[in-house]
């Protein structure tokens, strides 16, 4: 996800951030119709589930109709031929002294309607049509359909979506079928593979549709408003071979289709699963979204395939999104542009912690849209590219592949990831991991230097928390000569001396832009 446009943000309740642990969802199904005469929704949806804490009641996430009249009306709930009775208020659908005959695949079909608060966004995009596109991150799928709405809980998703016949509909997952009435048009989409609610979504409007490319067998498609296709059409273009770039670095992609798709929702990319949707503005002719594009085809794999357990493990997304992307830079655009890369990145980690020091593993936080900071994003992938540079680019890359496919179509926190990498290296790595995902800040350095004739001394003392990394100094000789010292840095005060052949011209700290430190 790109955090741009974000406008105002969803005020969320923290006792809604953990998720339903009385029941595992399995699939949905969301029979959803649309229209052009006001906002309201109906939806029928099917919900098959595990019921695994008998002692709990078995609740689900839905947004209830608000003061304003907005929200989601339950009609009924079935079992069965049966009409099971509930609760439905403070955005929570409880069903009363409900208990099934087996705790296994239970199946529910729920029926309401509503104006969606959020989540489902209906509106106008740039040129004035309308459009309805899904935009869930980080709960707001509640506000348009029930659910478990948290990354923990993945299940398929198939829909079911009736509108005005001048729409075209995208969705997760592959296209069944489409049937064209007379005023309306139903798409069926149908996801196989298990996706957190964050990441399921539907998009209908008016757009124009072909297909880029093929990836390992993997459909591209491209989905763009009509009065800007022929330079919509060229951004996305470029997805192909950015996607066969990280099918060779990770994995095998996982789902039916890739769609990049020009939007009107919150944010500037969104990396819903096989679904990507971006801001309508920044798709505009130029390619100057290929990092964006990139960023959001990464997430496939780190981010809704491999999510975070819980929320303070956001990095496990964001900084892997941001930090494989630099790779990407780096593979395709050279060294160069790369460090120029990390070094904004850096800039952004530093800016930020003036203003927020805490730790990126953040237990603190009080509402969810918090977490989309520098510390998810930038220092995230600032602490991969100093772990790339502690344990080397082929231990490294071994250890983003396998912990891929351990944690694949499934959760992990950052024990996890850390497990990953100690039993690939055989190193224990626990300081590296405590200092930069539990500890707030980076280095803070001072330098003081003395110099006689061709010998330096140096002082290299930590201001604030003391962090343990490698520092490397470049000495530029007034013979032309460059020399490199790597220096281990433990405690708070190191000293430094060396005497060289030559008298000595300057000095570079960290020329490799190997550590996040602010001098």
């Amino acid at each position: 996800m790109y955090k741009i446009l974000l406008g105002s943000f969803l005020i969320v309740s923290f006792q809604i951030f953990s998720q339903f642990s009385q029941i595992d969802v399995q699939s949905y199904k969301i029979d959803l119709t649309v229209n052009d005469k006001n906002d309201t929704i109906r939806v029928k949806e099917k919900i098959v589930f595990d019921y695994t804490d008998l002692s709990k009641s078995i609740s689900f996430n839905l947004t209830s109709v608000n003061s304003s009249g907005k929200g989601m009306q339950v009609l009924k709930v079935m079992q069965g031929k049966n009409e099971l009775d509930f609760k439905h208020k403070e955005n929570l659908l409880i069903l009363n002294n409900f208990r099934p005959a087996n705790s296994k695949n239970i199946e529910l079909e729920i029926h309401f309607k509503g104006v969606p608060i959020d989540g489902l966004v209906i509106g106008k995009n740039k040129f004035g049509a309308r459009t309805f596109f899904g935009d869930n991150w980080p709960n707001r799928a509640q506000n348009w359909f029930a659910c478990n709405d948290h990354p923990s809980d993945k299940a398929t998703v198939e829909y079911v979506v009736v509108a005005p016949s001048q729409y075209e509909v995208v969705a997760n997952g592959e296209l069944i079928s489409k049937k064209m009435n007379k005023k309306s048009v139903v798409y069926n989409y149908q996801s196989k593979v298990v996706l957190p609610t964050k990441v399921m979504v539907v998009g209908i409007a008016n757009l124009s549709e072909k297909q880029s490319g093929t990836v390992t067998g993997i459909p591209v498609f491209s989905a763009v408003y009509p009065e800007n296709q022929k330079g919509a059409f060229y951004d996305f273009d470029m997805a192909p071979s950015i996607l066969q770039f990280f099918v060779d670095y990770i994995a095998p992609y996982e789902y039916e289709k890739l769609t990049n798709v020009q939007s009107t929702t919150r944010f500037g990319g969104m990396e819903n699963a096989g679904c990507i949707f971006y801001d309508e503005y920044s798709i505009n002719g130029n390619r100057s979204s290929e990092n964006l594009i990139a960023h959001e085809i990464v997430h496939q794999w780190f981010g809704n395939s491999a999510s975070e357990k819980d929320w303070p493990h956001l990095w496990l997304s964001e900084g892997f999104a941001t930090y494989l992307t630099n790779i990407y830079v780096q593979k395709t655009k050279g060294e160069k542009a790369f460090q120029t890369q990390m070094e904004k990145d850096r800039s952004k980690v530093i800016a930020f912690s003036k203003r927020y020091n805490h730790s990126i593993v953040d237990t603190t936080y009080t509402e969810l849209m918090d977490l989309l900071n520098a510390n998810s994003y930038q220092k995230g992938g600032w602490v991969l590219h100093m772990l790339r540079t502690e344990i080397g680019d082929s231990l490294f890359h071994q250890s983003i592949r396998t912990y891929y496919q351990k944690y694949r179509l499934s959760n992990a926190d950052s024990k996890d990831f850390q497990k990953v990498v100690e039993l690939v290296t055989n190193r224990d790595l626990d300081w590296f991991f405590k200092q930069w995902l539990y500890q707030a800040g980076h280095p803070y350095l001072k330098f003081n230097k003395k110099l006689n004739q061709n010998t330096i001394s140096l002082s290299i003392v930590q201001k604030g928390n003391v962090f343990r990394f490698p520092l490397t100094i470049e000495f530029k000789l007034k013979n032309g000569q460059l020399l490199k010292e790597k220096i281990q840095i433990k405690v708070r005060e190191t000293d430094f001396s060396k005497t060289f052949s030559s008298e000595l011209e300057s000095i570079r700290i960290d020329p490799d832009v190997e550590l996040l430190f602010q001098e």
